[in-house]
């Protein structure tokens, strides 16, 4: 079975890729234009940028990805922390109804008295 790389020529890759960069259009919009895969085009930029020394998209757009994942110790002590909390919360909560049951009974015994 022929690759799918043997449907594209180098000099088409190489002709799109040097649209799009000097163009500052898209790769998306060429793609749809040229009716190629996003996919295929994207990486046949991002490989020429590696080839050529170029900074990256991201790089080059200042965007920043946080592609370090936190640790699974890091997390489990933030999940228990976060229990705590929410059983402190909880707790703070059932003392506080039953302050509120406290002063309804309170109240009913007061409005007995008066009448």
């Amino acid at each position: 079975m022929p690759s799918n790389n043997l449907k594209y020529t180098d000099e088409m890759r190489e002709r799109t890729v040097l649209h799009i960069l000097s163009s500052g259009i898209s790769a998306t919009s060429v793609a749809e234009e040229l009716w190629i895969d996003v996919n295929t085009v994207c990486r046949w930029v991002r490989e020429h940028r590696r080839k050529i020394n170029l900074p990256s998209y991201e790089e080059e757009n200042g965007i920043v990805k946080n592609t370090q994942p936190k640790e699974p110790t890091e997390t489990r002590h933030r999940i228990r922390e976060l229990e705590a909390k929410l059983k402190a919360r909880e707790k703070a909560l059932a003392d506080e109804r039953e302050k509120v049951e406290i002063l309804k009974r309170c109240l009913h015994i007061f409005m007995q008295a008066r009448d």
